[in-house]
């Protein structure tokens, strides 16, 4: 699909709909302070649905009409919006937050995007983010094996454009002017079979290592920046 869409990069995301569960670990890096929440890319509402159980005030801006017709039918306000190319239908200091749950990865210039868009936040405003890490573990070693593979989903996704390792998403965020007040990373340890044999304590290793090793273990990496 991204090669029958090459003149125009934009219009791969107006036909895809990203549907998931949500990413219950960004949310929960939402200060209590931020009520108004802009989700910037929300598919199809999942972290919407999250973060108003949680009581706060959200809306959602997608490229595809198709998602914004699924956030529109679940309750939420959502606004069609390129927002690589556009400015967010938004008046200025009118969100608590922005959220992008891996979709600044999807853009040519994301710093960019950040910078224009931080005109939304109020003064103290939060700005969370999720990117993939292309060097977990298993993925090194596909590189060391001569291995670059584009794939649909995951790390290599082939419409990820950006790459960012666990400094340089920290890196991301500073260069728009961001004060980062969390940074880490979620992720796992290849354990394969050994999975079943450590039963729960496979868990507490996953925490332990990501914790100690996020660059290596961290499949997500997650950013919390504030604005001034």
């Amino acid at each position: 699909m991204a090669e029958e869409n090459a003149g125009d990069a934009a219009g791969v995301y107006r036909e895809r709909v990203y549907e998931n569960e949500g990413f219950p670990a960004l949310v929960a890096l939402v200060a209590p302070e931020d009520r108004r929440i802009l989700d910037v890319g929300c598919g199809t509402g999942a972290n919407l649905r999250l973060l108003a159980a949680a009581g706060r005030e959200v809306r959602g801006v997608t490229l595809s009409e198709e998602e914004a017709r699924a956030v529109r039918a679940a309750g939420f306000t959502c606004d069609v919006c390129d927002v690589e190319r556009e400015e967010l239908p938004l008046a200025d200091a009118s969100v608590d937050a922005l959220v992008f749950s891996h979709v600044l990865e999807h853009m040519a210039w994301p710093a960019a995007v950040l910078r224009r868009h931080l005109r939304v936040l109020k003064p103290g405003g939060g700005v969370y983010v999720a990117l993939p890490n292309p060097l977990h573990l298993p993925q090194r070693w596909a590189f060391l094996r001569g291995r670059f593979r584009y794939t649909e989903t995951g790390l290599l996704d082939r419409t990820h454009l950006r790459f960012f390792d666990f400094q340089s998403a920290r890196e991301l965020l500073e260069s728009a002017g961001l004060t980062i007040v969390r940074h880490e990373a979620i992720g796992y340890v290849p354990l394969g079979p050994l999975r079943r044999v450590l039963g729960p304590l496979a868990p507490r290793l996953d925490a332990a290592a990501t914790r100690l090793w996020p660059g290596l273990f961290g499949w997500h990496l997650l950013v919390a920046g504030r604005l001034g």
